[in-house]
C-alpha cells in the first residue's frame, strides 16, 4: 500500500461550466457552486443581533421568501423567542451561512426536539436530524468528488444517492446530472426527500423529471436501477450502517463502465482550532454524551461501531469490478483517533478491507490544503446544544445545560466576536472508479 501526503494540489482539469449541465458558475471555486451557500445567506447574518443570548428578531422581506427558516423562526417565537428554546432556530443562526441545514426536517425533528428520547424507534430520525444539524459539506468536498468524476467519465446522465435518508447531497447532484435517483430503506426519509427535491425543482423550472425514489437498501441498490446504467453511485454517513460488502458489489452491478462509486463519512467529534480551553470544554461535552449519542451515530449495533471507528476502511473496492488504480481513499483533518467511538476497541488494520494497490491522501485545515478547505468552520455555541438535543432529545440535552453555558462564556471570551468559534471536523472520503 502506497502512503501519500500532501498530494500535488493540482490533479486534473477541474470543471467548466461547458460540462455541468445544471450549474452555474462561480469564479471562487473553478466553475463549482455551492449547494449550502445561500442567496441571502450573508444578508440575513447580517441583520441577526450580534448577541445570541438575545431574542430571535427577524422580520425581513428575505425570510419571508424562505419558508423553511420561516418555520424555524415561528417556532421560536411560539416558544417564547428565547435560543434555548428552539435549537433548531438556533442552529439556522449559528452554524454560519447553512440555511440547508434546517431543510425540510421540521417534521421528523419534532419529535427529537420536544423531548423524546433516542430511542430504537427514533433513532433513525435522530440520525437523519443529525446529518442536518452536523457540519455542512464545504464547497471543496463537492470540487473532490465532481472533479475525480470529471477525470473519469465524460457521462452525467444518472446518479444513485444511495441510503439517501432526507436527501442532503441531492440538490448537489442535481446540479451536474441530468437524473437523480434517491433511494432509502425508511419511508420517513424519502418522504421528506420527496418534499425537499419538489422544492427544489419548483425553484429550477428546468428540472421536471429529473428526480425518481424509492423504498431501498443500500445493499439491494440494483433492485432499485438497471445494470450498467448509472454514471455515479453515493453513500454519504450510512455505509457504516450497512454490509459493506454487498453494497458496494450492488453498486458495481449498476454502474455503467468508468462510473464513480463514492463515499464520504465524518465524525461527529470536532476540535477547537487554537483555543486550547475552548477545546477542552467542548471534549467534556463530548465525554459527558455516554453511549446514548454514539448507539444513534452507530446504528445501535457492534458491527456499526467496529465499522465507524476504521473511517471507511472497513470499504471494500474489489479489484475484478474496479480499477485498483484509480481509486483514492482520503482522510481529512485525520488526527488521532479521529473516528474513536467511546467503549470500542482501538482500531485493527486487520479488519482493513484497503487493497495493496489503493493510494491514500490525507489532507489538513491546518496545512491549508485545498481539499481540507471548509472543514474548519465557524459555529456559535447554541450549535452544540442543537447537535446534542438531535442525537439525544430535547429533555436528555437539557441535563449538559452547564456545559452548553460553559462553552458560551469561553466563546464570548476567547472568539474574535464574542460569537463564533472555529472548529476542525475529521472526514473519510473513498473514491473509486468501475472497470
Amino acid at each position: 500500500m502506497v502512503s501519500q501526503t500532501k498530494t500535488p494540489k493540482s490533479q486534473g482539469p477541474s470543471l467548466k461550466t461547458d460540462i455541468m449541465p445544471n450549474g452555474k458558475p462561480n469564479d471562487e471555486m473553478n466553475g463549482l457552486a455551492s449547494p449550502t451557500d445561500s442567496d441571502n445567506a450573508e444578508k440575513q447574518l447580517a441583520a441577526l443581533e450580534s448577541n445570541l443570548s438575545s431574542k430571535l428578531q427577524i422580520d425581513t422581506e428575505e425570510v419571508a421568501k424562505d419558508p423553511l427558516l420561516k418555520d424555524a423562526v415561528n417556532n421560536a417565537n411560539a416558544n417564547g423567542g428565547g435560543f434555548e428554546s428552539d435549537p433548531l432556530s438556533a442552529t439556522a443562526l449559528s452554524h454560519s451561512v447553512n440555511w440547508d441545514a434546517i431543510a425540510g426536517r421540521q417534521n421528523s425533528l419534532n419529535g427529537i426536539l420536544n423531548g423524546h428520547p433516542a430511542s430504537a424507534a427514533s433513532s433513525g430520525s435522530a440520525w437523519e436530524a443529525f446529518k442536518r444539524l452536523g457540519p455542512k459539506y464545504p464547497p471543496s468536498l463537492e470540487k473532490l468528488v465532481m472533479d475525480y468524476h470529471h477525470r473519469h467519465s465524460k457521462s452525467w446522465q444518472l446518479v444513485h444517492d444511495m441510503g439517501a435518508g432526507s436527501g442532503v447531497v441531492s440538490p448537489t447532484l442535481a446540479k451536474y446530472f441530468r437524473h437523480v435517483h434517491i433511494s432509502d430503506p425508511n419511508p420517513a426519509g424519502t418522504t421528506t426527500s420527496r418534499k425537499l427535491m419538489s422544492a427544489w425543482a419548483a425553484q429550477n423550472k428546468k428540472s421536471r423529471g429529473r428526480f425518481t425514489f424509492s423504498k431501498e437498501k443500500p445493499e439491494l441498490g440494483h433492485d432499485c436501477v438497471a445494470d450498467g446504467t448509472v454514471d455515479m453511485a453515493i453513500v454519504t454517513e450510512g455505509a457504516h450502517l450497512a454490509d459493506a460488502e454487498m453494497l458496494v458489489r450492488s453498486a458495481a452491478q449498476t454502474l455503467a463502465t468508468n462510473g464513480t462509486l463514492a463515499f464520504v463519512t465524518y465524525s461527529p467529534i470536532c476540535r477547537i482550532a487554537g483555543t486550547p480551553r475552548a477545546d477542552e470544554a467542548i471534549q467534556r461535552l463530548f465525554q459527558a454524551w455516554g453511549d446514548a449519542a454514539w448507539d444513534v451515530v452507530c446504528g445501535g449495533t457492534a458491527q456499526g461501531r467496529k465499522n465507524f471507528a476504521l473511517g471507511l476502511d472497513f470499504v471494500p473496492i474489489p479489484d475484478d469490478l474496479f480499477d485498483v488504480s484509480k481509486t483514492r481513499r482520503i482522510t481529512i483533518n485525520k488526527g488521532n483517533n479521529a473516528f474513536a467511538v467511546p467503549g470500542q476497541e482501538e482500531a485493527n488494520a486487520a479488519d482493513s478491507r484497503v487493497h495493496n494497490g489503493e493510494r491514500r491522501h490525507d489532507y489538513s485545515s491546518e496545512g491549508q490544503d485545498d481539499v481540507a478547505r471548509g472543514w474548519r468552520q465557524d459555529v456559535g455555541p447554541e450549535f452544540f446544544r442543537a447537535m446534542t438535543a438531535a442525537l439525544m432529545g430535547a429533555q436528555q440535552a437539557s441535563k449538559y445545560e452547564e456545559l452548553f453555558k460553559e462553552i458560551e462564556k469561553i466563546t464570548a471570551e476567547t472568539s474574535v466576536d464574542g460569537i463564533h468559534i472555529g472548529v476542525e471536523w475529521s472526514a473519510c472520503v473513498v473514491l473509486a472508479t468501475k472497470k
